[in-house]
């Protein structure tokens, strides 16, 4: 598949990056490490995404002193290469239909099909999957890449907490390249929340409704932004999963985040009752449909799909 891949690298003339929309940092640096790759080759390409990049990207970067490229007007190139998008609704924008299409990810549950895909549900981060592909293709990224690579695995992967042995074999490669303190990478993630960030985290902890099923504590909140914010902070509560439900006008959304609960297969679940598309991997998934409903009846439904998933029905924590 490497030598497909690195065929059809070869024989395009233009080769457009996407992420998924609002870029976070594990797709956002995919890209990124991409881009790099195909600058050393001389290889005409274009970044594209839809809405800003993430506050956390954003401070990474600025920490590290890598300028922020913002997206461009990509024409229909030969070859697309997508990194870290679940379903269409993740993107916000139209994929050419003319050229071919790779896609990395590691989320299992997916809403359409590449030419070429690496998809691994078993890795914790699609920048893993990325780094590991570029690795076998012969890029090795210069010391602030390799770094920018490894800041992202320890982001994405909850500071390793969800780590494998390929993880670790990973990093270890990247530390060759750019040795770091784990320290200072932890200090380079360190977020300062804004105002606004600061509102939705109070909000969403003041709406909590929990639930327990199981030997598991479930919880149900809404906010306005800072769905994924959220929902990580309330596992950093004590939830084993959160499930964070927002309006946004022409959409409705729900994220979710969890332990040891397969929160992409609930989402998927609920995403076929609200004629929507969910997707994700068992410890952090996304909904969004543009069927706008209460939050009650949302919540009255994702409650009915636990039970069905699980064989009991959630009963709430007074």
């Amino acid at each position: 598949m490497i030598n497909e891949f690195s065929r059809m690298i070869a024989d395009s003339k233009s080769i457009t990056l996407v992420t998924h929309r609002s870029p976070d940092l594990d797709s956002f640096t995919s890209a990124l490490l991409f881009r790099d790759y195909l600058n050393g080759l001389s290889k005409p390409n274009c970044l594209t995404y839809h809405g800003k990049v993430d506050r956390e990207t954003r401070q990474v970067l600025e920490r590290l002193g890598i300028e922020l490229p913002s997206s461009q007007e990509c024409g229909c190139g030969d070859l697309t290469i997508m990194f870290d998008v679940a379903n269409r609704s993740q993107l916000g924008i139209e994929v050419c239909s003319g050229g071919r299409l790779v896609v990395f990810d590691h989320h299992e549950v997916r809403g359409f099909r590449g030419d070429l895909e690496f998809i691994d549900p078993t890795s914790p981060s699609t920048v893993e999957l990325v780094v590991n592909v570029l690795r076998e293709l012969g890029y090795r990224p210069s010391d602030l890449m390799a770094k920018l690579a490894l800041i992202a695995i320890v982001n994405e992967t909850n500071r390793f907490s969800r780590a494998t042995q390929r993880t670790f074999e990973t990093v270890a490669w990247l530390l060759g390249i750019s040795p770091i303190n784990y320290s200072d990478a932890l200090a380079i993630l360190t977020r300062e929340l804004d105002e606004s960030a600061k509102i939705a985290l109070i909000k969403g902890s003041m709406r909590v409704v929990p639930y327990r099923v199981r030997s598991m504590v479930m919880c149900v909140t809404n906010v306005n932004a800072y769905e994924g914010l959220v929902a990580s902070r309330l596992l950093e509560l004590g939830c084993d999963a959160a499930f964070v439900v927002s309006d946004h006008g022409d959409e409705l959304r729900v994220v979710a985040r969890s332990r040891n609960f397969d929160v992409a297969a609930v989402l998927g679940e609920l995403a076929s009752q609200l004629n929507g598309e969910g997707g994700g991997h068992s410890g952090a998934g996304m909904l969004v449909t543009r069927v706008k409903q209460p939050y009650i009846k949302i919540l009255n439904l994702l409650i009915k799909v636990i039970e069905y998933k699980l064989g009991e029905r959630p009963r709430e924590i007074k």
